[in-house]
């Protein structure tokens, strides 16, 4: 499972870190397979990152502060290089949904991990993984992120922010998703086509 991915993003050097308990993901297609082969390491140099037990905590705390509404639909597995999380939507059994916190966004792909892994992301790489601007980014910051940061958008795409490589910068993950879900909490609400002069956090 994965072949075609992993041929196209190659897995990082390194041991993974498996959950506790195995068991209750084999019902999930390929959610098992992903965890226990890359959890807590990335493809593609970065490109995506799949997390541990600890990492799906801290994501599903994130996420369920920016969009409480649907918080009881999030199982985080995985988080590509902008922040964004791909989450179970345990409504809909095993499909994938895409959390953009940059455009504040919400996603429901009619897919599942295999899907979105083999299929999804290969077929159309600049929309599931951001690989234009990846590329172009690489290009200007050859060196890898540390753990616990993601390349975000300074300015949200939701506030009129570019989706450029001159919009992007190195954040601390919580910090990113901490205040654009509070920017998002304020502007959601609006018209579309609301002039917005000002958002103040607290």
């Amino acid at each position: 499972m994965f072949e075609r991915f992993t041929t196209a993003y190659p897995l990082d050097a390194g041991v993974a870190s498996p959950p506790t308990n195995i068991e209750p993901l084999r019902q999930v297609p390929g959610l098992a397979e992903l965890v226990t082969t890359a959890a807590g390491l990335s493809f593609g140099d970065g490109i995506l990152r799949v997390f541990t037990d600890d990492e799906a905590r801290r994501a599903q705390g994130l996420a369920n502060l920016m969009w409480p509404e649907w918080a009881p639909r999030f199982r985080p597995f995985a988080q590509d290089w902008t922040g964004r999380q791909y989450v179970l939507d345990l409504r809909r059994g095993a499909m994938v949904m895409l959390l953009d916190p940059g455009a504040g966004s919400v996603h429901s792909l009619d897919g599942t991990i295999p899907d979105l892994l083999d299929e999804y992301a290969l077929e159309d790489p600049d929309t599931f993984l951001a690989q234009d601007l990846f590329t172009l980014w690489r290009t200007l910051h050859p060196e890898r992120e540390p753990a616990g940061t993601c390349v975000g958008f300074k300015r949200p795409l939701f506030l009129g922010g570019a989706g450029d490589v001159e919009n992007l910068e190195v954040v601390d993950e919580e910090v990113y998703w901490s205040v654009h879900g509070q920017l998002w909490a304020k502007v959601k609400d609006l018209p579309d086509g609301t002039s917005i002069s000002s958002v103040e956090i607290s």
